[in-house]
């Protein structure tokens, strides 16, 4: 269940709706009546909502779910004004300025709502009547997210610079309901399309929406969204709903008791019958011609038998939709459906329905102390949008009286959360300096002239902790090297390499080896030679400290390895070194308990086994304490939190240690809360950095990549005139990603493919096996699967990758690690699977040490390895990349 959001620009806007949302898949004629596609597809028309309409049509109004046509589609997106009349509201555009140019103009706002997949399987088999309360309850759910946005969330701007936030009467929306998703899955959802026009409330003018507050709002108006329909679902079916566990998430996760996971999955593998269908194609044409397809040839094959195998939407209603369901659906629930979905409900199983005043501040406690464990662990600074968002996602487990009732107890208990008397949460926001006029206050008197959501909050722990590091950038106490030391290491070959440094590797050597700072930082974009560096660090350091003296970590265990094997340095994760580092005082307890045993021993073995068993957990705890004189690098330091560094660098300062911190800032940030590593480097006057970019083969790549990580967007000309950009829509775009990856690979080329979401993650892995079946890379069902917790199946030479640190599943000198790329050797009768490393190309077999990955873990945490998320692609380096960028992809991404 969730609320996503996108912007819609003029023009390119319109034609995504009546393409997509509006119609659906496949050609259309944009000159036709939208009555006609309705009766045809058997979706409902669209229809307009918000409190915004009152004024529209010359101040006749518009009623609330009146049915929306194409010409009112066209005023909204097109002319952006009054979707009645087609009048130029806005007096910017009245003049002329703002009404025929720029495309690229925000003309609306799609904000979709889904309801979780246990209540689209449900509604999809339920009886009618059922299938009807259900979706009620949808689009109450949806009424009232829109009333509470109207009124916390959706702001327009006024003044010079838009500096003053204006309250608005309400948005102008139209609303387009859908049955299933483009697969022909059961997926209740809806599109609510906002004009990006609002009237104001202190003037009566019409002005653009200032999108700020939405972008900071999503999470909060999904969580709360959720939280309403479970209420009225409760309520109106007597439904409850328990947490399942999900595999890249502790988040809570509900679904409806009852609907098991399971026959959740058999809707959402409609895709699995594309292969078949395409795999037929593939064998008629090498019968026909004598040879394989091409790539290419292959893609359109996948491309006919994805909409040979999608159901026909102009040639089903909902009635006909809902039996095909519920045929899928029987092998799992049995021959009655309906009885099936009426036995989800349970009155007895109903708990408590809580009122909003229920709630005393002791109550609200554990809420409060949850919600902000977990806000501050992911942000350094966060502002109510995101207390409230977790509030709302810790209270899906109770059941309110009413929506109003969740949605005051979510205020209560934000308000609690961010009130002064909790003592960690610190304002970071400066109080009002001058005297504010009552015109520009709203209602709550604060001032119009600092946005809804613009008061940030932190905690004192991470002040405290930024404080430090910040402290400790600055200090000069730590052990150096000599000058003499880096001129000997840059005059010759790296230990291992058949180089040297270069100069601007050398100098940024030079400045971390003699600069006696505590902590230290070194940045480096993708493809200056960080390696290269650090191992020149390394030889200079240890020329001057003697061998042993440098040691590394990293966030991921991942990391860690692939750092070890640069440098040639013993390395460890972060999260392992700072838990084994706080074991020091148990370990020095347990060892003095050995040694007063062995004191009085009887035998002399028996005190040499005592005393060997102590020298043995000493040995072990040196790995993971400071040595006075050390370096201590940790790599990828961008991805590392705030905390994090602070306890390390803590540890390493306390021994006489020195700590250097390698990565970019311009970068991927940390999962937890982070910010650190920029923080360091924007307090440094001359920062140790790498210019001279290596890693790409064209010289223009070069000097585009280093604009790219600033933020230059007019750099994006350069990467279209070299034929590095393509635009489309969603599926078009995977199309082409997949098959110039496909072709890079069968070039024999590493190559990635980068999503941004794992849902396409998984749809681009099921497609490479797919196509690695039909070219005989990778073996056929018949020869055994294992089945994987997102839907797929792992074959005989299926390319995997775990995703759980598993210690005791050593191979070689290694073990499993989150992150690790493997190849399938063997399936076993219990489950479990036999891989092997993988190696350095996508298409060919794992070369490196092998074991046994036990039944449950490959059930719960192991995946397809073709594909991947940008987080877990950083600090990879390959031949070639091909990613998915939308209009929500960050500049680090």
């Amino acid at each position: 269940m969730v609320v996503s959001f996108s912007k819609l620009s003029r023009g390119k806007g319109l034609r995504y709706l009546l393409e997509t949302v509006v119609r659906g898949d496949g050609a259309v004629d944009l000159s036709s009546p939208l009555t006609r596609y309705y009766t045809e597809s058997g979706t409902p028309p669209g229809r307009f909502m918000g409190a915004g309409l009152g004024a529209l049509d010359e101040g006749r109004g518009i009623a609330p779910g009146t049915e929306v046509s194409e010409w009112n589609l066209r005023n909204m997106l097109e002319v952006i004004g009054d979707p009645i009349t087609g009048e130029l509201l806005n007096r910017r555009s009245r003049c002329g300025r703002a009404s025929t140019a720029g495309s690229d103009k925000v003309a609306g706002f799609d904000l979709t709502f889904s309801p979780s997949k246990s209540i689209s399987t449900a509604w999809a088999v339920a009886d009618a009547g059922t299938q009807a309360v259900i979706y009620q309850s949808h689009l109450d759910a949806i009424d009232l997210t829109i009333k509470y946005a109207e009124e916390h969330v959706f702001f327009s701007r006024s003044g010079s610079a838009g500096v003053v936030q204006e309250e608005i009467e309400g948005v102008i929306a139209a609303a387009f309901d859908h049955w299933d998703s483009r697969a022909g899955d059961p997926q209740l959802h809806t599109h609510v399309i906002i004009e990006n026009l609002a009237r104001t409330v202190s003037d009566g003018q019409w002005r653009t929406i200032d999108s700020r507050g939405l972008h900071q709002w999503t999470v909060s108006l999904s969580e709360m969204h959720k939280g309403i329909l479970t209420d009225l679902l409760s309520e109106r079916l007597g439904w409850s709903f328990d947490n399942r566990q999900q595999v890249h998430s502790n988040n809570p996760h509900f679904e409806i008791t009852g609907v098991s996971d399971e026959l959740q999955k058999e809707f959402s593998q409609r895709s699995e019958a594309i292969n078949p269908a395409k795999d037929a194609q593939v064998e008629a044409f090498t019968a026909k011609y004598g040879r394989p397809p091409t790539s290419r040839e292959v893609l359109k094959f996948r491309q006919h038998a994805t909409l040979t195998t999608r159901p026909d939407k102009h040639h089903h209603t909902l009635a006909e939709q809902t039996e095909q369901w519920r045929n899928r659906a029987r092998a799992h629930v049995g021959a009655d459906t309906v009885g099936w979905v009426q036995s989800l409900s349970d009155i007895t199983a109903q708990g408590l329905r809580l009122r909003a005043d229920d709630f005393t501040p002791e109550q609200m406690g554990p809420v409060v102390e949850a919600s902000l464990v977990n806000v501050t662990a992911k942000r350094p600074t966060f502002n109510r949008a995101n207390v409230l968002a977790e509030v709302h996602r810790q209270m899906q487990g109770w059941t309110f009286a009413s929506p109003a009732d969740r949605i005051a107890a979510g205020e209560r208990v934000a308000d609690h959360a961010l009130a002064a008397a909790q003592g960690h949460v610190v304002a970071l926001t400066p109080a009002e300096r001058q005297h504010v006029p009552s015109r520009f206050r709203r209602p709550d008197g604060s001032s119009k002239f600092a946005p809804a959501t613009a008061q940030l909050f932190t905690t004192g722990r991470v002040l405290e902790a930024e404080s430090r590091l910040l402290e400790l950038g600055r200090q000069s106490a730590a052990p150096v090297a000599s000058l003499a030391a880096v001129v000997a290491v840059a005059e010759t070959d790296l230990p291992g390499k058949d180089h040297g440094m270069s100069l601007d590797q050398a100098y940024a050597v030079e400045q971390i080896a003699t600069s006696g700072r505590v902590l230290d930082v070194l940045v480096g974009p993708a493809g200056t030679g960080k390696s290269t560096s650090m191992a020149g660090l390394r030889a200079v350091w240890e020329l001057e400290h003697g061998p042993g003296s440098v040691v590394g970590l990293a966030p991921s265990a991942a990391a860690a390895e692939v750092l070890g094997e640069e440098l040639g340095i013993a390395t460890e994760n972060t999260a392992k070194w700072i838990h084994e580092y706080k074991q020091a005082p148990e370990r020095a307890r347990t060892v003095a308990g050995i040694r007063a045993k062995a004191a009085t021993a009887r035998t002399a073995i028996k005190r040499a086994e005592l005393l060997a068993t102590a020298t043995k957990i000493e040995d072990q705890a040196t790995r993971f304490r400071p040595q006075a004189g050390q370096l201590v690098i940790v790599d990828e330091a961008s991805l590392a939190g705030t905390l994090t560094l602070d306890e390390i660098t803590q540890a390493a300062a306390s021994a006489g240690a020195k700590v250097l911190l390698v990565g970019d800032w311009a970068q991927l940030s940390a999962v937890d809360a982070g910010g650190a590593f920029s923080m360091l480097v924007n307090d440094r006057g001359m920062v140790p950095e790498l210019n001279e970019v290596r890693r790409f083969t064209n010289a223009w790549e070069k000097a585009a990549s280093t604009r790219i990580r600033i933020g230059d967007d007019s750099i994006i000309d350069t990467y279209v005139r070299h034929g590095r950009v393509l635009e489309g829509g969603r599926e078009t775009m995977l199309d082409a990603l997949y098959t110039n990856w496909l072709t890079d690979v069968r070039d024999g080329k590493r190559s990635l493919m980068v999503a941004g979401d794992l849902t396409t993650v998984t749809a681009l892995n099921q497609r490479a096996q797919a196509d690695r079946i039909a070219a005989g890379e990778v073996a056929s069902a018949e020869h055994g699967t294992a089945a994987l917790h997102d839907g797929t199946t792992a074959h005989v030479g299926d390319r995997v990758v775990t995703r759980q640190n598993k210690r005791e599943l050593a191979t070689g000198r290694g073990w499993v690690k989150n992150g690790d790329e493997w190849s399938v050797t063997a399936i076993n009768t219990d489950g479990s699977l036999t891989v092997r490393r993988a190696s350095k190309t996508n298409h060919d077999h794992g070369k490196g040490g092998a074991v046994v990955l036990p039944a449950d873990y490959v059930a719960t945490k192991l995946e397809l390895g073709y594909a991947s998320t940008a987080h877990r692609a950083q600090g990879s380096t390959v031949d070639t990349a091909h990613a998915m960028v939308t209009a929500t992809t960050t500049r680090e991404v």
